[in-house]
């Protein structure tokens, strides 16, 4: 599905402070009905935060064959009304890159820039934290599987055990 919005009426918006931007997205799973489900959702939802030009998506390709990995891509090109739209968007969904069309320069807020820079690194706190407990979640299966591994000692039980 494309609409394309008239590139009068785009430079129009820009000139009133819209943002043009151009968003691509891959979303990658092991079904492919799911992902592009979960793209086209993605898709909706975005263009829910700004004035859609145009939006592009691709069929969920099979990348790996052995282990059924598929990947879909998408790309959206949209009007915003600010940097902020942009940032939220880079931070609540599979996005891969974000390139700012129009205009050439935005001015920022020291302020907004401050809580931007403060909202990523909760961000990649978040991120760091999920990996750690992933990490020692694997070490705590990796020693449960050395343990299930290892021969049984034939023990002769206790009279005292109730087992």
């Amino acid at each position: 599905q494309i609409k394309i919005m008239k590139q009068s009426q785009i430079k129009k918006l820009v000139k009133e402070g819209q943002i043009q931007i151009l968003i691509n997205l891959q979303v990658q799973g092991n079904n492919s009905e799911a992902i592009d489900k979960a793209t086209r959702k993605q898709i909706d939802e975005i263009v829910e935060l700004g004035k859609e030009i145009r939006a592009r998506i691709s069929a969920p390709e099979l990348i790996d064959q052995e282990k059924g990995w598929f990947s879909q891509y998408a790309e959206i090109e949209l009007l915003v009304p600010n940097s902020d739209t942009i940032f939220d968007i880079m931070l609540d969904y599979m996005v891969t890159n974000i390139e700012i069309l129009a205009p050439k320069k935005i001015e920022l807020k020291a302020e907004t820039h401050q809580d931007r820079l403060n909202d990523l690194i909760l961000k990649f706190r978040e991120s760091e934290k999920a990996i750690l407990l992933l990490a020692a979640h694997r070490k705590m299966l990796e020693a449960e599987v050395e343990t299930l591994k290892k021969p049984k000692s034939k023990k002769k039980k206790s009279p005292k055990s109730k087992e």
